[in-house]
């Protein structure tokens, strides 16, 4: 029941940069949103998925859009923010229409009450592209 697919689709990725050497960079990857679960794959032509990483959507604090002037390096323009274990994951969806249907059914599981702490912070969003 748990493993049973909301959403999937093709979207681009930004680096975490969880080490300090690791590059700034932008990433295709499948992303799959189960009732349990954020994960994402790298996918290639005539290949098996080979999974990349994934998120409890327990551990998942907040899910927002992001609104930047910062001109966005990669095709794909309309961004998303989730915030989880003191990580932003950012995630680039093809469309408007797609990155609403990603942020309406992650914001549907139960996402911590820190959200709407975030939303009144600016200090907590930072720059997209500052890196």
């Amino acid at each position: 029941m748990n493993n049973c697919v909301l959403l999937e689709e093709q979207l681009i990725k930004k680096s975490q940069q969880k080490r300090r050497t690791s590059p700034s960079n932008f990433k295709v990857r499948f992303f799959v949103l189960t009732k349990s679960k954020l994960a994402y794959f790298e996918h290639r032509h005539g290949k098996k998925r080979t999974l990349k990483g994934s998120i409890e959507l327990s551990r998942i604090k907040c899910v927002e859009i992001v609104k930047s002037d910062i001109t966005i390096p990669c095709n794909y323009k309309y961004p998303f923010q989730v915030l989880h274990d003191n990580y932003l994951l950012y995630v680039f969806a093809p469309d408007r229409e797609s990155r609403q249907r990603w942020v309406f059914t992650l914001k549907e599981g139960n996402l911590s009450p820190v959200c709407n702490q975030i939303k009144s912070s600016k200090s907590l969003i930072p720059a997209l592209l500052s890196q």
